[in-house]
């Protein structure tokens, strides 16, 4: 996008601060957009190297290892990020008492949970995917979880700071030693799905570690209680007023994994590798959303964003700007088919199928889920808590009903339903709520 189309968005900024808005925006898009050039070059890798029957078992492990640290960290994350951004805005410091708790908290919670679990594999694999031929990817997802909460964690601390180099600089380096061990791998021909497993799961690990010792390189373990003992009050607040948010991604996080454990029930391996696959398009296309949400979030959260009136506007020029991102869409949809299937095979002719009714849900994405910061920034957890337990309830029923019908294409078609009911919606509240709270908690 030009740089003259953000700055309708913000038309009561100064021009510096439009400046700064645009180019952060602009560079984390950079980033993303470098980074998925990269992530789409593993994912090619590991469809060619991999057999059907590998990609079904490494669809599998995909799930478990984005949903279990998103289950535990991405509220509490999300909610780090907003309180940090305000606390940065009025005090000017920054909060290492919170980030260190924050980051304790997760490691403990994650080992408690992965400790119950692990040694329940088989009952708990037989629960969620209905055969106990999937307990190698449910366990490398365990392991390759704590990994990659580590690097959500540590990388939700330079967003609050709104160091985007560092943020970017993260994710370029894990995508890239995971594309060159997969690459070499691949040359080799001895590309499985157990290799491949453990380079994501060794690479995020290592990349988790030293964000950790790069954010508080700085400091000892009796400045960081001293930092815990000034910032009390702060954590005290932080805590009470968190749990609504890590409610709403708990039930955000598990609808969206529920395609995979419902289509490994009522589907067979065949259609679960030709779903993973599509999805895997789906999900590569909507990080770029990462870029935008990772700027506005934090932008929205400070204290100068919190007027009404300038989130309606910034709303509204925000539909109407991205809804000509159809256009674009449509034309893959028409004439991208004998592309996808020279990139992925003939063998997953009917993925394609299914990434087509995925690209609806791309558009509405696009339009609408940004917006969801605003909600965030006005703190009305209760209200987004609501919306997905809502979706949740939905995508269950939605997936029961149609995957034994339609397999993959069914639950497709309910992913983007379940996503689309909470997005519309938060626009619509954005859009006709006259007065709201704006500094107080739900």
């Amino acid at each position: 996008m030009k740089k003259g189309l953000f700055d309708k968005f913000f038309l009561n900024f100064s021009s510096g601060k439009k400046s700064l808005l645009v180019k952060n925006i602009l560079g984390v898009y950079g980033g993303d957009l470098f980074s998925q050039l990269i992530s789409v070059g593993i994912f090619l890798l590991m469809i060619r190297g991999l057999s059907v029957r590998d990609y079904a078992a490494y669809t599998v492990f995909y799930a478990i290892l984005s949903m279990m640290p998103g289950l535990i960290g991405a509220g509490i994350n999300t909610s780090l990020v907003r309180f940090a951004s305000e606390y940065l805005s009025v005090k000017k410091k920054q909060p290492y008492g919170l980030y260190f708790l924050n980051f304790i908290f997760q490691i403990a919670f994650y080992l408690l949970i992965f400790i119950i679990v692990y040694f329940m594999g088989n009952i708990v694999v037989k629960f969620l995917f209905g055969q106990k031929s999937f307990i190698s990817s449910f366990r490398y997802g365990l392991i390759g979880g704590l990994g990659i909460l580590l690097v959500q964690s540590g990388r939700s601390i330079f967003q609050a700071e709104e160091n985007y180099g560092s943020y970017i600089k993260t994710l370029w380096l894990k995508q890239i030693i995971i594309f060159l061990f997969i690459a070499f791998f691949f040359i080799k021909r001895s590309l499985n799905f157990y290799i491949g497993a453990q380079i994501i799961i060794y690479t995020n690990l290592l990349i988790g570690f030293i964000i950790i010792v790069h954010i508080f390189r700085k400091y000892n373990i009796l400045s960081i209680i001293e930092a815990i003992r000034n910032q009390f009050d702060l954590i005290k607040e932080f805590i009470s007023s968190s749990k609504w948010l890590i409610i709403y991604f708990v039930f955000l996080m598990a609808f969206q994994r529920l395609d995979v454990f419902m289509l490994s029930h009522f589907s067979n391996t065949e259609e679960l590798a030709n779903y993973g696959i599509a999805f895997r398009y789906y999900s590569a296309i909507l990080l770029l959303l990462g870029s935008i949400h990772t700027v506005l979030l934090p932008k929205f959260s400070k204290i100068d964003m919190q007027d009404i009136n300038r989130q309606r506007e910034f709303t509204i020029k925000w539909i109407k700007v991205t809804s000509w991102i159809i256009i674009p869409i449509l034309f893959i949809d028409i004439f991208g088919k004998p592309l996808f299937l020279w990139l992925n095979g003939q063998q997953y002719e009917r993925s394609f199928t299914i990434f087509v009714c995925f690209s609806l849900g791309i558009w509405i994405s696009f339009m609408f889920s940004p917006l969801v910061n605003i909600l965030k920034s006005r703190k009305s957890f209760k209200f987004l808590t609501s919306l997905s337990f809502s979706a949740f309830i939905l995508n269950f029923i939605g997936n029961y009903l149609f995957i034994p019908i339609w397999g993959g294409l069914g639950a497709a078609f309910i992913t983007i339903i379940s996503h689309g009911l909470i997005n519309i919606i938060v626009a619509l509240r954005i859009i006709f709520t006259v007065n709201e709270r704006k500094l107080s908690y739900e």
